[in-house]
């Protein structure tokens, strides 16, 4: 009697048929050769994807979790960038996004007005999903879960955006959906984007020089990522401190720089020197992702799903060059050219300081070898960007996310 009682209690509370197996099969308990005790857990989950702050590109590798309680604040300015076993605030489940974008969060508390939290580096945005009933899978709207585009839907890195005359970088940030209330001409306002003039660049405002930046570690240290656009030339010479760039990086700073920025691995910081032949290699189409590694393969994949490339593993690029042929040591390449002799490298990525042992990383560095278009971004930005994203700039998406998240693995 108390076997048949305990009994009905577990089909009560049971989400759903048992998947269990007869541990007593034969036993003419009359109970079908199930054992109640042997039921499977039942799964509460909620299904989407991440986007960026346009909600409409869809994010490789963010951090999905349900948080035991409110995260604390990031810490202002650069911080040593390496991935941790926890998530601020705890978790009672957390999952990453994959090539397309796509998570399933499983174990996510039932109940009204459930928290859950999407980041990636500094990048942060709190939701609250209205209803998650039990024992099922609650999809998410596509657009909704998305990074935050201003300081008011969450936390976005501090970035410098040094304009250069001949790579209007800061369209890409602008295509991604930062509002433009997020720009600003000063370090000591509360933007997150911050402007410097650099060689030929033009910007709203009157912002300071990028020597002012280039020349301080205290002005770099207030930033997390600094993004370099190309100066038309390498121009060297307004480049008088280059192992304070350094210095920064191997604090956990991030550094973006496209075309003739590859002058501070090549000329400028000895450090980095290894990190790939700077010379021209050979240039052949079609234009490859290095799959080698496994980011490299998700990078293919998502240059696929968001329709970059037709083909996986390659991608036709509108514009490259031709300053990088081999990477070297643990230098990451990304896309490059085959060629009759060396290949050509034009993305690759680094982590700072140049040769820490591994688990001591904190910093990264980003080249590129390419413009996103010409010119720069222009007093009327960003009415100058081009509405669309072209492949060369949804692969650089991919390696800016890359560049903002943690170093290392995260799990």
């Amino acid at each position: 009697m108390k076997r048949g009682l305990l009994f009905t209690l577990v089909v009560l509370v049971a989400c759903g048929p048992s998947k269990g197996r007869d541990n007593d099969a034969g036993n003419g308990d009359g109970d079908g050769g199930i054992d109640p005790f042997q039921d499977a857990p039942c799964p509460t989950a909620i299904t989407g994807k991440v986007f960026a702050p346009n909600g409409t590109l869809p994010l490789y590798n963010i951090t999905v979790y349900a948080p035991i309680q409110d995260p604390p604040p990031f810490t202002d300015g650069v911080s040593c960038g390496g991935c941790t076993t926890g998530l601020p605030g705890g978790a009672y489940t957390s999952a990453q996004t994959d090539s397309m974008g796509r998570f399933r969060l499983e174990g996510v508390p039932a109940g009204q007005n459930v928290p859950i939290i999407i980041t990636t580096g500094k990048w942060r945005r709190k939701l609250i999903v209205p209803n998650i009933p039990a024992c099922q899978d609650t999809a998410i709207p596509d657009g909704d879960f998305r990074l935050p585009k201003n300081r008011t839907e969450g936390d976005i890195p501090r970035i410098a955006m040094v304009t250069g005359g001949c790579d209007p970088l800061a369209c890409i940030l602008s295509k991604l959906g930062l509002d433009t209330s997020e720009f600003g001409p000063s370090s000591t306002g509360p933007h997150r984007v911050v402007w410097y003039t650099g060689q030929g660049g033009t910007q709203p405002g009157a912002p300071a020089s990028v020597t002012s930046l280039w020349g301080s570690l205290d002005e770099m240290k207030k930033f997390d990522v600094i993004i370099n656009s190309c100066e038309c030339s390498e121009y060297n010479t307004n480049k008088t401190s280059p192992d304070l760039l350094k210095q920064y990086a191997d604090l956990g700073g991030r550094v973006f720089g496209s075309h003739f920025h590859y002058t501070w691995s090549k000329n400028l910081v000895p450090a980095w020197q290894p990190t790939a032949t700077w010379t021209s290699g050979t240039s052949g189409t079609p234009d490859r992702v290095d799959t080698s590694h496994p980011v490299g393969m998700a990078m293919a994949e998502w240059l696929v799903a968001v329709g970059a490339s037709t083909t996986l593993g390659q991608i036709t690029l509108g514009t490259k060059t031709n300053n990088a042929s081999m990477v070297m040591g643990q230098t990451k390449r990304w896309l490059y050219s085959s060629g009759a002799t060396n290949p050509t490298t034009h993305y690759l990525s680094f982590e700072t300081p140049v040769g820490a042992p591994m688990g001591q990383s904190c910093g990264k560095v980003v080249y590129a070898g390419m413009h996103v278009s010409s010119g720069s971004v222009g007093a009327s930005f960003p009415s100058t960007c081009n509405a669309n994203f072209t492949p060369d700039e949804k692969a650089l998406v991919f390696l800016l996310f890359d560049l903002t998240a943690c170093v290392g693995q995260i799990f």
